[in-house]
């Protein structure tokens, strides 16, 4: 089941402070409508009732679906956060889960994403039966062969799902700063195919290159610029 707390919260806009109500768990097989909500940026979502302002408040979430056996934390980007703060908050997540459920609940597919954009990302990754770790190996070649035009510390690379076909994977840049979308690039779905069977064959690479449960190009390319 999803699981929802109150909240007392203030307006970004006029300070106005008020009672609403957030998504902290969402169960896709149990809540279709939360995760239909939360794919098209309508979840955690408020109207100020004074000025009438509309945004979003973006606070730890736990999406899970059974079906898939996937389990996704998305904790929200902060600069006093380091990983392992935020691994910490995601055992407590699972503890309150459990606490809420009445039963242990063993932990699925293991995820952890910073952005709702890459939240949203993975969830069409694997529901279409995509690899993470090759996307993500795709995702740094392409960095790492462009580096003059494709500044990880100020774009993210995302995968559009949707706009992908049986020809080529597409991509898309987002600056950090503003979240605009910019630059689209595209991959030969052949040369994806590819790495697919290096990974059947010899998947260690892939897994010491990205081991989890934050599976991210952009990640690596930041901690080795360090």
């Amino acid at each position: 089941m999803s699981i929802k707390r109150s909240v007392n919260i203030a307006c970004p806009g006029c300070g106005t402070t008020q009672d609403i109500t957030l998504v902290e768990v969402l169960n896709a097989q149990t809540d279709p409508d939360l995760k239909e909500d939360l794919m098209h940026n309508r979840l955690n979502r408020v109207n100020c009732s004074d000025c009438d302002i509309d945004f979003r408040v973006d606070l730890p979430l736990l999406y899970t679906d059974a079906k898939a056996e996937l389990m996704i934390h998305w904790v929200p980007e902060n600069e006093d956060a380091n990983r392992e703060q935020i691994l910490e908050e995601f055992d407590e997540v699972i503890e309150r889960m459990n606490a809420e459920a009445g039963e242990q609940v063993p932990v699925p597919n293991v995820r952890l994403v910073m952005t709702r954009v890459e939240l949203v990302e993975l969830i069409y990754m694997m529901e279409v039966g995509m690899n993470q770790r090759v996307v993500e190996y795709v995702k740094y070649s392409i960095y790492t062969r462009n580096q003059e035009k494709l500044d990880p510390e100020r774009h993210r690379m995302l995968l559009n799902v949707e706009d992908s076909t049986d020809d080529e994977l597409v991509f898309v840049m987002q600056n950090v700063e503003d979240q605009q979308l910019g630059q689209v690039l595209r991959y030969g779905r052949a040369a994806y195919a590819s790495l697919l069977e290096l990974f059947a064959d010899d998947p260690e690479e892939f897994m010491e290159m990205f081991p989890g449960p934050c599976i991210s190009a952009r990640d690596v390319l930041l901690e080795d610029a360090e």
